[in-house]
């Protein structure tokens, strides 16, 4: 079943086709908006195409009050691409943001990262970064077993893994309450890379599940 919420539409099952494919994910049953879980998916996918090892980290920032936009957010979006670009050498970078807001009165974002895993294996500087980017706007609280390593001898088992894990930011509960001119969620518009003018495509194993 499908239906239409802040112009975005809502579904209602546990496992998600995608390209002909059939994917497991989670709050499927409470409804997730599948505008987001494309956005998920396709990014992963593509930096799957582009690095020969992916490195996958969520994290979740907090703030410490309410504010209409996003700015901070991409700001620190921004910063820390940058960064990533200085100290590791990483041009590709993929992400995917959602802002929530339920019980406090202040947003909450969920967030995730895909890097080119030969440059970074483990996001141990990467975290306090992150805490020390964000730390004048709120705080980032910890995540158990916050990162997925996506290589060629686990890449089909991993990357269902990452992709259950990461549809729990599509999910619907918590969206929607903001300025009318903010953003729910967010991702980066990497490009499946061209090779003698031919896309190239990710070549993945299929997995059916039954609704």
């Amino acid at each position: 079943m499908k239906k239409i919420r802040n112009r975005k539409t809502v579904y209602f099952y546990n496992h998600f086709e995608y390209n002909g494919e059939w994917l497991k994910v989670i709050q499927g049953d409470k409804g997730l908006y599948i505008q987001i879980l494309d956005a998920v998916i396709e990014q992963l996918d593509i930096a799957i195409s582009i690095h020969k090892r992916v490195l996958v980290y969520r994290f979740d920032l907090h703030v410490n009050y309410y504010e209409d936009d996003n700015k901070r957010l991409t700001k620190l979006i921004n910063r820390l691409k940058l960064w990533l670009l200085r100290n590791y050498d990483i041009k590709n970078i993929g992400h995917i943001w959602v802002r929530e807001k339920e019980a406090s009165k202040k947003q909450h974002y969920h967030c995730a990262l895909y890097l080119d895993g030969n440059k970074i294996q483990h996001p141990k500087k990467l975290t306090p970064e992150i805490k020390k980017m964000w730390m004048a706007h709120g705080h980032m609280p910890v995540i158990k077993n916050p990162y997925y390593y996506i290589e060629h001898n686990n890449r089909l088992t991993k990357r269902l893994d990452a992709i259950e894990r990461l549809s729990y930011l599509a999910k619907v509960r918590g969206k929607g309450y903001r300025n009318p001119q903010a953003k729910d969620y967010g991702a980066s518009r990497m490009k499946i890379k061209l090779i003698s003018n031919k896309t190239q495509p990710l070549q993945l194993g299929t997995t059916v599940f039954e609704n």
